[in-house]
């Protein structure tokens, strides 16, 4: 099996010591959370809360006789 040869110098270039952004950032100790996070939760509780509703007023009919 013969490998394509490459150039010492692209080698050298490619493994250059790359600061990360990561280490750069200043540490908080609050993370922050975006406003849509908690309006998506609502919106879940807003679903849940009427598919209850919903079920509740199609079914009390037979709910109700059924615990007498």
């Amino acid at each position: 099996m013969n490998f394509p040869r490459v150039h010492r110098a692209a080698i050298r270039r490619y493994n250059v010591p790359v600061i990360s952004p990561i280490e750069n950032k200043p540490r908080s100790e609050h993370h922050p959370r975006h406003h849509v996070y908690a309006l998506e939760t609502t919106g879940l509780l807003i679903i849940a809360a009427t598919l209850l509703t919903i079920t509740l007023v199609r079914y009390w009919y037979a709910l109700h006789w059924s615990l007498r």
